[in-house]
């Protein structure tokens, strides 16, 4: 029996001036570690449900699922504490996401052929400072400028507060400024959403399914299949393609004719 060849899929492409990431999930698949962190959490509270938390809050700031799980112990300083100790406790369960270093690295290097050299990438998330850097560390990805925490944003997502805050920051707040944002989890992702961002969605929790009803343009299984192929200086934008996908909308299927100096 002859079977005819999978026909390759046509590359996504899309165009942006910037690119804002999650970290937990997106940069690095935290899961594990943050799950053997709330089993911890719970054997001195009867009153938490581990696995509970464990299913439903991930991309949801530690302090506000404390609060709600265990309010005598939401404490802003202890919760930092806490979160802190997770990659020294219980990093073994963690990995970096497939290509995040390296895309993240391109973004950084086309930064500096652009007219103000500006990084045009940053970090929002529901984790903490302490948090957020070692895990920064422990993937050998250099802190970029606009970094932003959980003790950065009075309202943590899936409220936009974080993601608005960076498209502010980098210079990109108009809403007509094409952003992406990359994000695993749905509270992240309608926090980007809200903030005027198309999304990547990437499935190191969830599903692609449950991804793409959550609101994402293009679903894949992780950043191995990026290539920042060039900025131009006439649009003030990067070119992205993505050579493998779960979904992607239509519309980053279609080729922009070149624009030529």
């Amino acid at each position: 029996m002859n079977l005819e060849p999978p026909v390759p899929k046509k590359p996504a492409i899309f165009y942006v001036h910037a690119a804002l990431f999650d970290c937990d999930g997106t940069l690095v698949n935290s899961t594990g570690a943050i799950s053997e962190f709330w089993r911890n959490f719970a054997e001195t509270r009867p009153h938490v449900d581990p696995e509970e938390i464990i299913k439903t809050s991930h991309g949801c700031r530690t302090y506000d699922v404390i609060a709600k799980w265990s309010p005598d112990d939401a404490d802003e300083a202890q919760v930092a504490e806490w979160e802190g100790s997770i990659p020294d406790s219980f990093g073994q369960y963690a990995k970096p996401i497939r290509g995040a270093p390296e895309l993240v690295s391109r973004f950084n290097e086309l930064s500096k052929e652009t007219d103000n050299k500006h990084q045009r990438w940053a970090i929002i998330t529901s984790g903490t400072l302490p948090l957020a850097s070692k895990w920064l560390k422990l993937l050998t990805i250099e802190k970029p400028d606009c970094f932003i925490t959980a003790e950065q944003v009075s309202q943590g997502k899936p409220h936009p507060m974080g993601y608005l805050s960076a498209r502010e920051n980098l210079g990109y707040d108009a809403p007509h400024k094409k952003v992406v944002v990359f994000e695993d989890a749905p509270a992240g992702i309608k926090a980007g959403r809200d903030a005027g961002a198309m999304i990547v969605g990437i499935c190191s929790t969830y599903d692609p399914e449950k991804i793409k009803n959550s609101g994402a343009d293009i679903v894949v299984s992780d950043l191995s299949s990026f290539e920042v192929e060039k900025y131009n200086p006439l649009t003030d934008e990067f070119k992205i393609i993505v050579h493998d996908y779960h979904y992607t909308k239509p519309e980053y299927l279609i080729r922009r004719p070149s624009i030529v100096a």
